[in-house]
């Protein structure tokens, strides 16, 4: 947790360096390090570039950062403890937030000069070279893996040929005529960010008025609402949840799920919780251009949902449909959207984003 008086004052890239400056003059080296780290993290979620990194990447996405003063703070801290590897992986992944794919490549492969033994930054370049088309590059990383670890490397050799067959998804975009009618299928939507004052945006409404179209269509099947990140004190799902109960839908139709922080989150928590409730089937309700990384997620989630459950359950049958808001995605992927899908489904088999701060 950053502190307060951090908190209040680094909302401008101008006091982030005076943060700096701080930190450099008056604090000891482990200190200095930990407010660096801090301001870094609480600029990951409170980022005041939100909409201008959506338009650069691609829209339906959820950016929660502002990627320049994450940048510029983690070079600070490189300086103070140039042999910290977590914190050249930081400076990389946020490259890689960035799309500066080159740069985040560059660090990975100086990590590898100096230890060809680190697994994350040899699976990160091999996997971002797949991603991008660079097969001899990934050929050649993941067969030097497969000898390090090969158990391992099977894991992530088949997660990274899902997110392949993930490309080929047919988004559905109006709710299917022969869905479960009963009340152990689900409705499961995921939530947006929300304004400063927790009000909603157009993407989390258009994707409410179309779970409110599945509603009364299917009146049986219950509705999960997921996601976290208060603003205001108020969560994506409660947000969702008030709505949904103003427009008449039953409030105990409605099952809350408002401790995710990201897709990946989305994914564990929500599968974790319609297992509990034995749901036996979900349809999955997002955004077109976010809906192959989060449908291919809560696929994954269900395996690794399962495996760390002490109470088996029968794994719901996933469909889904999605808010139309860029009809050139629907049948193209684009490499925006490649990279964050491979960002991803690193993520939700282990590989955190920012190691030691974000998974």
């Amino acid at each position: 947790m950053v502190p307060a008086p951090v908190q209040a004052a680094v909302t401008t890239q101008k006091q982030a360096e005076k943060v700096e400056q701080n930190v450099q003059s008056t604090m000891p080296t482990k200190q200095r390090l930990s407010e660096l780290k801090d301001t870094a993290i609480y600029y990951y979620w409170n980022g005041g570039q939100l909409k201008k990194n959506e338009k650069k990447i691609f829209k339906g996405v959820t950016i929660k950062s502002n990627f320049g003063i994450m940048e510029h703070l983690f070079k600070q801290a490189i300086k103070i403890d140039p042999q910290d590897t977590n914190l050249q992986m930081d400076l990389a992944s946020t490259y890689r937030m960035e799309d500066k794919n080159s740069k985040a490549n560059d660090i990975w492969k100086n990590i590898l000069n100096e230890k060809p033994t680190n697994y994350n930054a040899r699976l990160k370049l091999a996997a971002f070279a797949h991603a991008s088309g660079d097969d001899e590059t990934y050929n050649t990383n993941i067969t030097q893996l497969q000898t390090q670890n090969p158990t391992k490397t099977e894991t992530f050799t088949n997660a990274i040929q899902q997110a392949d067959d993930i490309d080929k998804l047919d988004i559905n975009t109006k709710v299917a005529s022969d869905l479960p009618k009963d009340s152990n299928h689900y409705f499961v939507v995921l939530g947006y960010a929300l304004g400063k004052n927790g009000k909603m945006e157009k993407t989390m409404l258009d994707r409410l008025n179309l779970i409110l179209k599945a509603a009364k269509k299917y009146p049986k099947s219950k509705i999960m609402v997921s996601g976290g990140v208060p603003q205001d004190g108020v969560t994506e799902a409660s947000a969702m949840k008030k709505w949904l109960v103003k427009k008449g839908i039953n409030k105990n139709r409605i099952v809350k799920e408002d401790l995710s922080t990201n897709t990946v989150e989305n994914a564990l928590f929500s599968i974790r919780d319609l297992n509990t409730k034995k749901a036996t089937s979900a349809t999955l309700i997002t955004s077109s251009s976010h809906m192959r990384r989060a449908f291919l997620l809560f696929n994954m989630a269900e395996g690794i949902v399962q495996n760390s459950a002490t109470t088996k359950a029968k794994q719901p049958a996933l469909t889904q449909v999605a808010a139309v808001d860029d009809k050139s995605i629907l049948h193209k992927v684009k490499t925006p959207e490649k990279n964050a899908i491979m960002d991803d489904v690193l993520r939700i088999n282990g590989v955190w984003q920012l190691p030691g701060l974000q998974r």
